[in-house]
């Protein structure tokens, strides 16, 4: 089974996917797909213990020998996004939740650049102002068409799905290209 991760410091997506089942149209090889939130955390040290809390539970839920994949954190600065701190509290966070998989599963994380998960996957991405809609969008649209269309969403008011199912696609999206890619590199 690969667990793949896209961390975040608001919502952690995850998804477990089982390489033993080939994908399908049914989404059958998706043991789970899901996220992390930390609402109500205050420190990233509270996050900490809220990720291995709910990664220990889903080891007792699934049980069985895993991989970890994790998006690798944004390496440097574009106008317009995170700052410097951000992007440092991130890179703190990836690494603990890194110590933290490592301790509950028994193998060392790999890690996969996003848009070579993307690649992996068969998305395309385009620039937001030719897309109309930021890259997270674009993952998540493409996914919805494709391999997670059985996927029911929960739907906030407007009608659209839930911001978090951005955060579970790009998961999914991690451990599907961990599963097409083979072995990822350690950092």
């Amino acid at each position: 089974m690969i667990l793949g991760l896209d961390v975040s410091t608001s919502v952690t997506g995850m998804c477990v996917v089982d390489t033993r089942i080939p994908p399908d149209d049914h989404g059958s090889h998706i043991l789970l797909i899901d996220r992390i939130e930390f609402k109500k955390c205050k420190t990233l040290w509270e996050k900490a213990d809220v990720v291995a809390l709910e990664l220990a539970e889903l080891l007792k839920k699934f049980p069985g020998e895993y991989r970890v994949a994790l998006e690798e954190p944004l390496m440097g600065f574009r106008t317009g996004m995170s700052s410097a701190a951000t992007i440092t509290t991130l890179m703190r966070f990836n690494g603990i939740v890194s110590y933290i998989s490592r301790e509950i599963f028994k193998v060392d994380p790999e890690y996969i650049s996003s848009s070579h998960a993307r690649k992996l996957c068969g998305i395309k991405m385009q620039r937001t102002s030719i897309a109309g809609m930021s890259g997270k969008e674009q993952v998540f649209k493409y996914m919805a068409e494709h391999d997670l269309q059985h996927i029911q969403w929960s739907l906030k008011k407007n009608g659209s799905a839930v911001d978090w199912s951005r955060d579970a696609t790009d998961a999914y999206v991690i451990a599907r290209a961990a599963s097409i890619q083979g072995q990822l590199k350690n950092v």
